[in-house]
């Protein structure tokens, strides 16, 4: 595996930041028509609160934008659009965020239908007309349909490249929960470009372990096999995949090596990173942030801590070396076709030579879109912000204005037995009877409004009211349920996210958090960046169990 490990960083760069020939690029995800370039010399980076999620849960993540090259926080005045697409390059889920300081924050909310596999986020600006691969963020994220599967594959290779008519010894091992061993059926299937090759039914044994040996055809440097291998397990769907490493896939990226820039280059700041549990269920975390030459750093840093799950794929890019890329990339120009230029590019990072992945099953794109269709009514109920409140009112039920309270119809001002004004309710809180209460509720935000002088509405609030009532719901009221409502339940391999850590002047800062035993390991990652333009990425890993 040495082989493959010393190529692998090599080849990074080159998937991500090399142009892919022999495709459209078209038009992005994230173009416009502005010709204005004047924010394309803006990097944006996301760090995400988890290292993997479930099928509905929400990507949380904070917003970094830098100017480039001075490697500093920037202000911009934009919109941030952020997608994620899946292998085939469909674009599952999407978001635009007001981009109006440096360091923002966010959330993506994943389709409850997602197939389980590997996706790519991807995020910049809008008004950038022309741009390079390395100046959008680009992420893999990776979606499982458990915290805990029933059957885990372990699919591996001996540490060799094979050429045409070689003998292929695959290794393979099956076990389930607590790592216990399962002895299941299976099928193989050794693929080419233009389809399967050969293939078979196989068993493993009372350990789990199987032994293939398939003699190789005959294929020429361009061709790319494929180990694929499915159990049949209490209805399991999950295809595990690795590419057949050879001396062409291995050593394709070496050139481009010299296209990257050190880190020790450039300024960066040192993130020290120590864990204390506490009665095995809680962790206080201590973080050091120091300069070059040892000196306490101030510095805004977001911190996430999740479990680690089998055959995990990390990402290996972070803030440090996402912002010290060389600007020397293929162009994308506004048309370009970015969702199939990322797509190729998920799919040769997770389908690295050597390296086992997941066969991910195709989504269902009248899913997807009868979702988007739901979610665009949704956002579409309200009113839109060029709209005056007390015409919208009017409309509803006709008013009168007098001494900045109001009342319909026969309501009687000034008594008594009644507040002098229709009582006003926001979010179901009782705001007072003054109509310029109206005026501080910004009309896109408001959801539905309700006006009535019946006796029963009334009385629901306020037994001292005969005038009447404005009931407002906003948006914002009904969103919040909603997303509080599913939170305890799909959150669960998330243990921490502080998206705003803020080291004192001694450089020092410490969080705490809820441990739990859904995972041998618990990933913790650290990022951030200071005024001067310093910036640095740490991630620390411990036993959960």
């Amino acid at each position: 595996m040495k082989i493959i490990k010393t190529f692998f960083t090599v080849a990074l760069y080159l998937i991500i930041c090399s142009k892919i020939t022999g495709q459209n690029l078209s038009k992005p995800i994230t173009g416009g028509t502005n010709q204005d370039t004047k924010n394309s010399n803006f990097l944006v980076y996301l760090h995400t609160d988890c290292s993997y999620y479930l099928p509905g849960e929400s990507i949380l993540f904070k917003t970094y934008t830098i100017d480039d090259p001075n490697n500093r926080p920037a202000s911009i005045n934009d919109t941030l659009h952020v997608a994620l697409l899946d292998q085939d390059g469909l674009e599952v889920a999407s978001g635009k965020f007001p981009l109006n300081n440096s360091m923002i924050t966010g959330d993506l909310e994943l389709p409850d239908f997602l197939t389980e596999g590997n996706y790519i986020l991807i995020g910049s600006a809008h008004s950038a007309n022309k741009i390079f691969p390395e100046k959008m963020f680009s992420r893999i994220i990776e979606i499982r349909e458990s915290l805990e599967s029933d059957l885990i594959t372990d699919l591996s290779l001996p540490d060799t490249l094979y050429e045409s008519g070689s003998l292929l010894t695959a290794q393979i091992r099956f076990s389930g929960k607590g790592n216990k061993p399962v002895p299941v059926s299976f099928t193989y299937q050794l693929t080419g470009t233009s389809g399967e090759i050969l293939g078979g039914k196989s068993k493993a044994n009372s350990d789990g372990m199987a032994t293939l040996k398939l003699q190789l055809p005959a294929f020429d440097d361009k061709e790319i096999l494929k180990l694929l291998v499915t159990p049949s397990h209490k209805g399991t769907k999950t295809i595990t995949g690795i590419v057949i490493p050879t001396r062409f896939n291995l050593t394709i990226g070496k050139k481009h090596n010299e296209e990257t820039i050190p880190l020790n280059e450039f300024k960066h700041f040192n993130i020290q990173l120590k864990t204390i549990k506490l009665q095995n269920d809680k962790v206080w975390l201590d973080i050091s942030v120091t300069d070059d030459k040892g000196n306490p750093v101030m510095a805004n840093l977001s911190v996430s801590a999740s479990n680690i799950i089998p055959h995990q794929l990390f990402y290996e890019k972070n803030i440090a070396n996402y912002t010290y890329l060389k600007n020397n990339q293929p162009e994308i120009n506004s048309n370009a076709d970015v969702r199939k230029y990322y797509a190729q590019v998920l799919l040769q990072f997770t389908q690295y030579p050597g390296k086992q992945f997941i066969v991910q099953e195709k989504n269902n794109s009248k899913k997807l879109y009868r979702k988007w269709e739901s979610d665009n009514q949704k956002k579409q109920y309200g009113y839109s912000s060029d709209r005056n409140i007390f015409d919208i009112l009017m409309s509803i039920k006709p008013y009168h204005l007098e001494n900045g309270k109001i009342t319909f119809g026969i309501g009687t001002m000034n008594s008594l037995t009644n507040l002098d004004g229709a009582l006003i309710i926001v979010d179901g809180v009782k705001m007072g009877s003054d109509a310029s209460i109206l005026s501080t509720i910004p009309v896109q935000d408001i959801a539905k409004i309700n006006a009535s002088t019946n006796v029963m509405d009334i009385q629901r609030y306020s037994a001292m009211n005969n005038v009447g009532i404005i009931e407002i719901t906003t948006k914002k009221t009904n969103d919040l349920a909603k997303k509080e409502e599913g939170a305890d339940k799909t959150k669960s391999n998330s243990l921490f996210w502080g998206p705003n850590v803020m080291t004192d002047s001694s450089g020092k800062a410490s969080i705490s958090f809820l441990n739990n035993n859904q995972s041998d390991e618990v990933l913790i990652t650290v990022e951030g960046i200071a005024p001067g333009g310093l910036s640095g990425s740490s991630t620390y890993r411990y036993t959960g169990k």
